[in-house]
């Protein structure tokens, strides 16, 4: 890599998204279905996690050799599909498009549509009571309770021939016109974006809600994307990233924190930080080995360049594209600063135990404005709350 030295308010009760109630009418077979069914957390199985883990391991170690930089993107197979509750790849790719409202998505391909019946907004709306809560805003699921095309969501990319799997970074733009940012090599200008969630015994729902506007793949510190929302699906974006709350602002500071090598067969980490560039990052993503339905997690920075940062942590695949926010920030009293897009891992043995120098796209190089969340991070998307 040319130029890069080779170093990796709650508004909502809780129980709105566990008592929300949607109508479903079944697509297949023909006749209308009339029953109930409860948005739930995405979870899967210890051992299915790990299947998955390994399985992207094997794909990453195929295409990458050890020491380099490799893209965090994670290519679905029909087997990994299966284990996540999905139809074929064949099926997807044939049903691309087809999700503009959400829909439950069985193994079998047996798809059915989800519309709300008749719940009501709680903690505010626009114009006070009565309106109905649009599904969607439900089912496009971040994990762990919290709900909303936002910083930490599961986002599936569903092309001409392929399948992947990436997460959601931070929000740019203002309401009414949001885009949200991801990994540069997850997709490509004209992509459609499905974000993913699971409804009613443990089925997941898809929903088409964006397509790619821009997207640069060019190694680490050159990989950002920005997916436009439709506007149907513009009510259903927050900026407050799930579970850590912000960002709030960007973190612009530049330096090494501690020394970093990595030639020779094992990369190591100096132990005399620069106490003005120690920061301890935040990041969701929707990853298969740690994040199981959307996992908090922290990291410790090492360096912070013009147009990457590195970190060393817990990472795993699916999270890349998820944003990271610094805990504190570059002034005083600043917090949850948007730190950058985590796109790269480094390659070497430690990677197998969930462990590693990984590495991402600063916040700075996204060419948009970025739209802050608040410190105190809610469960679903309101009106009148970032």
């Amino acid at each position: 890599m040319q130029g890069i030295k080779s170093p990796r308010l709650i508004a909502v009760a809780s129980a709105l998204a566990a008592t929300a109630v949607l109508a479903c009418t079944a697509t297949a077979p023909a006749r209308t279905s009339a029953h109930r069914v409860l948005v739930s957390d995405y979870r899967l199985p210890a051992s299915t996690l790990a299947k998955l883990r390994t399985d992207f391991l094997n794909q990453l170690a195929s295409r990458y050799p050890n020491h380099t930089w490799a893209p965090l993107r994670f290519s679905l197979s029909n087997r990994d599909l299966r284990l996540i509750g999905l139809p074929s790849k064949r099926w997807l790719i044939r049903h691309r498009g087809h999700f503009r409202t959400p829909t439950v998505v069985y193994r079998n391909g047996r798809t059915v549509k989800l519309a709300m019946r008749s719940s009501k907004h709680r903690g505010g709306s626009s114009s006070g009571s009565g309106q109905t809560t649009q599904s969607g805003g439900l089912v496009t699921f971040a994990g762990t309770g919290f709900f909303g095309i936002r910083p930490g969501a599961w986002l599936l990319l569903i092309t001409k021939n392929s399948i992947g799997w990436c997460s959601m970074a931070h929000v740019y733009g203002s309401p009414g016109a949001y885009q949200i940012s991801t990994a540069g090599h997850c997709g490509k200008p004209g992509d459609l974006a499905t974000a993913i969630g699971l409804v009613g015994n443990r089925n997941p729902v898809l929903l088409d809600f964006g397509t790619f506007a821009v997207s640069h793949s060019a190694g680490l510190g050159a990989d950002w994307a920005l997916i436009s929302i439709f506007p149907q699906d513009q009510r259903l974006v927050t900026p407050t990233m799930a579970f850590w709350g912000g960002p709030e602002g960007m973190y612009t500071a530049q330096g090494q924190v501690v020394p970093v090598t990595l030639t020779g067969r094992n990369p190591s980490i100096g132990i005399n930080p620069d106490p003005k560039l120690v920061q301890q990052l935040v990041h969701y993503g929707h990853g298969a080995g740690v994040g199981a339905g959307g996992t908090p997690r922290s990291a410790t920075a090492i360096t912070w360049a013009s147009t990457y940062f590195m970190f060393f942590g817990a990472i795993t695949p699916g999270d890349s594209g998820s944003g990271a926010n610094t805990l504190t920030g570059d002034s005083v009293g600043a917090n949850r600063q948007a730190a950058g897009i985590i796109t790269h891992l480094w390659v070497d043995p430690l990677m197998r135990q969930g462990l590693g120098i990984m590495g991402g796209t600063r916040a700075t190089q996204v060419q948009g404005t970025l739209a802050n969340g608040q410190l105190l991070p809610y469960p679903a998307p309101v009106p009148i709350l970032p």
